[in-house]
């Protein structure tokens, strides 16, 4: 009978161990740190288990140590504090580089290396790769199978609260840093944004630029610079910061193996750490800052600089960073492009170059051999879509140039408008061609005709622009490109740009493109080239539509003249 009793008695102790072991299984898997569970396991080790000394070391990665986190002895029992230990030292060492539960039924004669007081038994159990859990008792031989038993589940569920606990807290370190990032971020934008569209000049921009960042965390130092094409050098223009960058001494060779030059000829953001190849020129490492990212400002086929941003820390420019600074860089060149082309309508004085590109491969030059005609620019826009619209004449027949047009690589479509006895008017969309690239570096095309195998271009830029640089691009762009003329003068009180940019303002698109195309056809030639029914349906509309929006148009254009 007292066999039975104590083994119900026993029993009862058991579940109640295993309840206890439950709610606190609930409460590891709402823990927010490690540190939390190491509390909740040495107290559950005490309070539901029963063990009288209970230490919980956690492993510390940087040290490569476990170190105790949390104890817990029976009420009266003093215990001195128990130690860390290195991987494979000692009794928790071993365990938890094993993986292997530890029993020690004598620690007397297991000779440990610490102070046990009146301890006599031990236990310790791995926590997966967090730790381990110590316990003892002070009756040698005191623990069976069903201890055993209880602390593998207590520190089974600790492994996998340290588990959870570490992966929500990267969760949340990782929102909070994409949160900071995003306040920072947003900041920058904004204020750059600010100064992009407030800036008058260029040189306005770019200092309002490099002064944004260098004032943005993490970075330190930011110089925004330009290639001088006549030198084939590039020098910083503005810089802003506190950090050691040597800027108003730099320069740099175009034609070089160095950073600067590779992110201009590559078209890509370049990161530059300390122990990299050319760091040393830039001012990377010793006293300066540890990093740097190099942005090429291009916009298309033009590239206006670069800007360089230094950063402390040796990591700052990750993906995210690169991202941001690489969209920063191509709003800067926008921006830039709007102020260059912006300045030939507020120039006083003009330069006039006139070029001759002898590329068989030019648009213009391919169409006027393929045809044995001349080939002729009468005027160009841009499409709602961005895409570019020429309308092109040429002394040939015009279904012939317009199939040659249509079969060109640059070419989206081509319609004719008109087609006489002796010319044809065809109105193209394309891709890419010499006009775009010179109306996106700023300057304006005057004239554009091609004939015998080459095309000559003119085109008017501010006085204080950079000519060589447009005789640059363009020849890098057409080999055999030479300069015919170079002319200075003044421009009219209004131009005819300003004229009509006056009209485009108040003309919608039908009504541009209907009076475009009249003009262009030889509508109001005498006699008429072409007539209201083919412009009607070269603009795919009936012809009371067609005349309804040239009579606007044509309104527009006298009140803009006479009032």
């Amino acid at each position: 009978v007292v066999g039975v009793a104590r083994d119900v008695t026993e029993l009862a102790e058991h579940r109640e161990q295993l309840s206890g072991l439950l709610e606190t299984t609930r409460s590891l898997m709402q823990a927010r740190s490690r540190q939390e569970v190491a509390d909740l396991v040495a107290n559950a080790a005490r309070d539901i288990l029963g063990f009288e000394a209970n230490v919980v070391r956690l492993y510390d990665a940087d040290a490569e140590r476990l170190e105790p986190a949390a104890q817990t002895t029976a009420r009266g029992l003093s215990v001195a504090d128990r130690p860390g230990y290195d991987i494979g030292e000692g009794m928790p060492g071993r365990v938890f580089a094993t993986g292997e539960s530890q029993v020690v039924d004598d620690l007397d004669a297991a000779a440990v290396d610490v102070d046990t007081g009146v301890l006599r038994s031990a236990m310790h159990y791995p926590m997966g790769v967090h730790g381990t859990v110590s316990v003892a008792l002070s009756e040698p031989g005191a623990f069976d199978a069903t201890d055993e038993q209880v602390l593998a589940l207590l520190a089974t569920a600790a492994a996998a609260a340290c588990t959870r606990a570490r992966r929500e807290r990267q969760v949340r370190e990782a929102r909070e840093h994409v949160e900071a990032v995003l306040e920072r971020v947003e900041g920058l934008v904004e204020n750059t944004v600010e100064v992009l569209v407030g800036a008058t000049t260029r040189e306005e921009l770019e200092a309002g630029v490099v002064s944004e960042l260098a004032a943005t965390d993490p970075y330190a130092f930011a110089w925004i610079g330009r290639p001088d094409v006549a030198s084939e050098t590039f020098s910083p223009t503005e810089w802003a910061g506190e950090a050691s960058v040597p800027a108003a001494d730099l320069t740099v060779a175009l034609d070089g193996s160095n950073p600067v030059a590779d992110a201009l000829a590559g078209g890509r953001p370049r990161v530059v750490t300390a122990d990299d190849a050319g760091a040393d020129m830039l001012g990377c490492g010793g006293d300066g800052p540890e990093t740097v990212m190099i942005v090429p400002l291009a916009y298309k086929d033009t590239t206006y600089g670069a800007i360089a941003v230094f950063a402390d820390r040796a990591g700052a420019f990750d993906e995210r960073e690169q991202l941001i600074l690489s969209v920063l860089g191509r709003a800067v060149a926008n921006a830039i492009n709007a102020i260059e082309r912006g300045r030939i309508l507020d120039a006083d004085e003009v330069i006039e170059l006139e070029l001759a590109i002898d590329d068989p491969d030019l648009l213009f030059t391919h169409l006027a051999d393929a045809c044995g005609c001349a080939v002729e620019v009468a005027d160009f826009d841009y499409r709602s879509d961005g895409r570019l619209r020429l309308y092109l004449s040429a002394d040939a027949d015009g279904e012939e140039v317009r199939d040659l047009a249509a079969a060109a690589d640059t070419v989206d479509d081509a319609q004719l408008i008109a087609d006489g006895d002796d010319r044809c008017l065809l109105e193209m969309t394309v891709r890419e061609t010499l006009v775009g690239r010179l109306a996106e570096f700023g300057a304006v095309v005057r004239d554009l005709a091609a004939a015998d195998g080459s095309t000559r271009v003119t085109v008017e830029l501010p006085y204080e622009a950079e000519a060589r640089e447009l005789f640059e691009l363009v020849a890098e762009q057409h080999p055999g490109t030479a300069l015919v003329a170079y002319h200075e003068h003044e421009r009219p009180v209004r131009t005819r740009q300003e004229f009509r940019s006056a009209l485009a303002d108040r003309f919608t698109d039908r009504q541009e493109s209907a009076l475009r195309t009249a003009y262009l056809g030889g509508f109001f030639d005498w006699p008429r080239d072409i007539d209201g029914n083919d412009l009607a349906e070269a603009m795919d509309v009936s012809r009371p539509t067609y005349h309804q929006h040239l009579r606007a148009a044509q309104r527009k254009v006298f009140e803009e003249l006479f009032e």
